[in-house]
C-alpha cells in the first residue's frame, strides 16, 4: 500500500523556521511515528483535523519513532518524506503518522535557545484509519509538508 498525502507543519516548526531566520537555529526532520488517533473513534472512515498546535500525535505512539527511509523533492521547494512500515514490522489499527524533527543547532544569540538534540512534531498527517496484518506491506507514506 502506497499513500500519497499533505502533513501540516505545527506551529512549533514554524517557530523554529523564524528563529532559523533571526538566530540561526536549525533541525532536520529525520523520523516517522504512526498511532491510532487520527480518526473520528464515531465513524472510522473520516479522519481528524491536523491540529497545527499539536506537540505529540494523536493518540498513543504505536509505531515509532522510526527513521525516515528516503527523501525526495518534487520541485526544489517541495521534499518528500518517505515512510515506509515494512511487512510485519507494525500489525493493528493506524490514522495519524507523525514527522518528527531534531535540533541540530541552537544558533547565536537567542534569549532562550532550544537544546540540541530536542525532538518535536515537525508536521501531522490524519487519515481513515486502516487495519495493518502481518501480512501487509510495506505500507509506504509519501508525506509532503504544508503550511
Amino acid at each position: 500500500m502506497a499513500f500519497e498525502a499533505n502533513a501540516l507543519i505545527t506551529s512549533l516548526a514554524k517557530q523554529y523556521i523564524a528563529e532559523m531566520w533571526v538566530y540561526g537555529v536549525s533541525y532536520q526532520v529525520k523520523y516517522f511515528e504512526v498511532s491510532a488517533g487520527g480518526h473520528d473513534p464515531n465513524d472510522p472512515t473520516t479522519a481528524l483535523a491536523a491540529d497545527p498546535s499539536a506537540t505529540t500525535i494523536p493518540g498513543t505512539t504505536l509505531f515509532g519513532p522510526e527513521v525516515i527511509d528516503s527523501y525526495e523533492f518534487e520541485t526544489a521547494q517541495c521534499p518528500v518524506f518517505v515512510c515506509t512500515i515494512e511487512q510485519g514490522e507494525y500489525t493493528g489499527e493506524l490514522s495519524s503518522v507523525g514527522l518528527i524533527a531534531e535540533i541540530l543547532s541552537a544558533g547565536t544569540g537567542h534569549p532562550d535557545p532550544p537544546v540540541v538534540g530536542t525532538q518535536f512534531l515537525y508536521a501531522l498527517y490524519n487519515r481513515p484509519r486502516v487495519n495493518l496484518t502481518s501480512t501487509d506491506g510495506p505500507t509506504i507514506f509519501r508525506l509532503h509538508p504544508f503550511m
